[in-house]
């Protein structure tokens, strides 16, 4: 009898240690900050979960796989709380992979009380799991409940997700939104240590085998642009005060052109920026797609919605710089695309912050300080990534920038997003903007305060909808066209050195401010920008006065279909 008790202990021991990792996530991450019944639902997938292999494996062999797959890894999750206050990630993962020996070792030495704590729990674990009698773990009845309770508990996660996609978005079909909610299903697992890692680790397997085959597929690709750097610098070599041009393009997140109050909204939520001289703001801009997804490749590319192919079939407009012989910087504050990650492959400076957009304190201002370490290691040309308006908007900002209220904090929970809590969603979002203005605002005054031709270029990827209408949109990727999910800010502001430089286009941008344009000009426009005209189609040219409006043009919706746009 002593000896069954002293069995049935170790293995209540060795299933609290299985679940600390879990339990420490439960109580520190920050995304997963559920109230307490969805805690305890949390707790039952992850136990029903763990009892899977449990039905089919005796309990010290159990736990001795279990221990090798899963508490071994415990201090990759534990690292990513510690940092992040998030369950490791995908980025931080990455991370981890790129990390030289020195870097780890002073990770683990900063964390020493920590890591002693890990490696004391290891030894209690495997010297337990070495003692367990190795036994069938589970009786059959507990088996049998395993096997009911896992298809009942993943119909359960998927009727709700497809209950909160068709209150979201009420437009789509049955068959979309079961589709739909089996991906945010998967997307749980993400959350839930050790499959989290498992699923990443593949993930980035999978991706950078494609990342390979991107890169070989466009490697010999040219645009036929001349050296422009070095006949510039040849020119102005015997000027003592030249100063080489930095042109610097920002992309919003989820934006929406009447929310800014330099728009004409009657909320004040872009004081700064219209304090700020040699600004314009383009009237009628508008995304070629409501899904960042989408959006992005055909912004930094020359690919259009109805021909998106092009987007890897050609390199990007941040390699028509350096083909030109300018050193190109890229910062992110997003999960890279595969794309993106392509183009941070061949920049001479790439950067992105590992923390997730669901964590607080990851403010786009950081990115600030990266661009000037780029700028003086000779960057003329930037692309900064932001997480600007990106759900959840609460998380965008400082509490300082918390001027309309009331919101709903970090107290957040998906199934809050209905109309009838419309005011505290528009209020974060407002919030938002406002951050982004003094985002902005600080990245011009920066930019001024070199003393050289600048120019930067901001276009946000896409808008957001708040049941604006009869149709009750909300949010983005609607399979509908909604203006305010298209209707996207592009401002440009540029130094007096640089209107010094070039009246011409600065004349131009003013003219062609009330131009309808889609997110098509920015390849266009950052190459002429910057003078790089070899390859500029001057009729899709913001600084051009051959720039055609367009009346119409093709856009992505959130199903994927491309349909034509008339602004």
């Amino acid at each position: 009898m002593a000896k069954r008790v002293k069995n049935i202990i170790r293995i209540a021991v060795l299933f609290v240690l299985l679940l600390l990792p879990i339990f420490v996530a439960l109580f520190t991450a920050v995304d997963l900050e559920y109230s307490l019944p969805k805690k305890i639902a949390y707790l039952m997938v992850v136990c029903l979960l763990l009892a899977l292999p449990a039905t089919f494996l005796k309990a010290r062999v159990y736990f001795i796989v279990e221990g090798v797959l899963n508490f071994l890894f415990f201090p990759i999750d534990i690292a990513s709380l510690y940092l992040n206050r998030q369950s490791c990630s995908t980025a931080f993962l990455q991370n981890i992979f790129h990390t030289d020996w020195h870097e780890a070792i002073e990770l683990v030495a900063s964390m020493w009380p920590i890591a002693l704590a890990i490696v004391l729990l290891w030894v209690l674990y495997f010297l337990l799991a070495a003692r367990v009698e190795n036994t069938m773990l589970l009786p059959k009845k507990v088996r049998r409940i395993v096997y009911i309770g896992m298809p009942i508990a993943f119909l359960a996660g998927l009727i709700a997700m497809m209950i909160h996609l068709k209150r979201v978005h009420s437009e789509r079909s049955v068959a979309s939104t079961i589709v739909d909610a089996v991906g945010l299903v998967e997307m749980k697992l993400y959350k839930i240590y050790p499959y989290n890692l498992y699923l990443e680790t593949v993930d980035i397997v999978r991706n950078t085998y494609r990342q390979r085959q991107f890169q070989q597929d466009v490697a010999n690709f040219r645009f036929g642009i001349t050296n422009h750097k070095l006949q510039t610098t040849n020119c102005q070599s015997q000027t003592a005060n030249y100063k080489p041009q930095i042109t610097i393009f920002v992309i919003g997140e989820a934006s929406r052109y009447d929310h800014w109050s330099m728009h004409g909204y009657a909320r004040e939520t872009t004081p700064l920026l219209e304090q700020c001289s040699n600004i314009i703001s383009f009237d009628s801009a508008f995304s070629q797609a409501n899904l960042t997804g989408y959006s992005v490749p055909l912004i930094l590319t020359r690919a259009t919605a109805d021909n998106s192919e092009l987007a890897y079939r050609e390199k990007s407009v941040s390699e028509a710089f350096q083909e030109a012989g300018y050193k190109a910087g890229f910062i992110t504050k997003q999960i890279p695309s595969m794309l993106v990650e392509r183009i941070m492959q061949c920049s001479d400076k790439s950067y992105f912050n590992a923390k997730g957009i669901d964590v607080e304190g990851n403010y786009d201002e950081e990115m600030i300080p990266i661009l000037n370490e780029y700028i003086r290691d000779s960057v003329q040309f930037a692309i900064l990534h932001s997480l600007g308006c990106h759900f959840r908007y609460e998380l965008r900002y400082p509490a300082e920038f918390a001027r309309f209220q009331p919101t709903f904090g970090t107290a957040f929970s998906y199934s809050l997003i209905t109309e009838e809590n419309k005011e505290p969603l528009v209020n974060a979002y407002d919030n938002a903007i406002l951050y982004t203005d003094y985002f902005l605002s600080s990245l011009i005054h920066y930019l001024d305060s070199l003393d050289c031709p600048a120019v930067m270029l901001f276009m946000s990827d896409h808008g957001e909808s708040f049941w604006d209408d009869e149709r009750k949109l909300s949010l983005h990727g609607s399979y509908q066209i909604s203006e305010y999910e298209y209707h996207v800010p592009l401002v440009v502001w540029y130094s007096d050195e640089y209107a010094a430089q070039q009246p011409k286009k600065v004349q131009a941008m003013k003219q062609n401010k009330t131009t309808p344009v889609s997110s098509d000009v920015v390849f266009y426009s950052l190459l002429d920008l910057a003078g790089i005209e070899d390859i500029v189609d001057s009729t899709r040219s913001i600084c051009s006065p051959d720039l055609q409006p367009q009346d119409s043009f093709y856009v992505h919706t959130g199903s994927g279909a491309v349909e034509l746009m008339t602004p």
